[in-house]
């Protein structure tokens, strides 16, 4: 007879199930509009959501198999507790935000020195977290303040993109940067998950849920105003 605990574990199993294959379909969908319309913000779109399926696969393990932490506390954890996983997931979506941020900075100054000015700090955190042996305190309060200061950065780029343009194209750039910040506010809420469950909500269960729900919704507002771009 499965436990309350088990229940929650297998619920929000299925989310993060829901939100990897959501990272794996924007992945092939824009890979497919890059090849029709050779627009290189569509291929880097493309690559960012790869980056996160990724990323995501190594925290999945890492969250529910690997993770002292686990919901399934009571439990023996399926495999030996070990930081690999949720190293290896950062360092991939860390990537992942560091072709975000260079495609970004290119897209507003149109300069070389812009992708590799706007991609440097993702790409630092990214090797800091997926190199380096950190303690979990230390590794949850740098993911966690780096992640918060990412989720208003990007979604900024694209506002300001927004208000430089006009028509389909600034409705295309309000909804990819609302998009970012709520896809972003899911990550963060995700990283601060047990001190949330602890000060907040008195519950792993309502951040548990939140998390990939608010991602689920940042994608479907991304596809959006990737639709929006398309037709202008």
């Amino acid at each position: 007879m499965q436990t309350v605990d088990m229940i929650i574990r297998e619920v929000h199993a299925g989310l993060w199930f829901l939100v990897v294959g959501y990272y794996f379909f924007l992945f092939i969908f824009m890979g497919r509009r890059w090849r029709k319309s050779g627009n290189p913000f569509q291929l880097a779109m493309s690559l960012f959501f790869l980056l996160l399926a990724i990323g995501r696969c190594f925290y999945f393990v890492g969250d529910f198999y690997a993770d002292p932490q686990s919901l399934v506390l009571p439990l023996t954890p399926y495999l030996d507790v070990s930081p690999f996983w949720l190293m290896a997931g950062a360092f991939f979506q860390w990537m992942a935000l560091a072709l975000l941020s260079a495609t970004a900075g290119f897209m507003i100054f149109g300069k070389k020195w812009a992708q590799i000015a706007f991609a440097i700090p993702a790409v630092g955190i990214g090797i800091f977290l997926g190199f380096i042996p950190l303690d979990a305190g230390t590794r949850v309060l740098l993911s966690g303040s780096a992640g918060a200061l990412y989720a208003l950065f990007i979604p900024l780029l694209f506002w300001y993109l927004a208000w430089q343009s006009g028509g389909n194209l600034r409705k295309s750039n309000l909804f990819l940067g609302l998009g970012f910040f709520v896809l972003f506010a899911g990550r963060v809420i995700h990283a601060g998950r047990y001190v949330l469950s602890d000060m907040v909500f008195g519950s792993i269960t309502i951040p548990g849920v939140l998390a990939p729900g608010l991602i689920v919704i940042g994608l479907i507002l991304i596809a959006a105003g990737n639709e929006w771009g398309q037709s202008s």
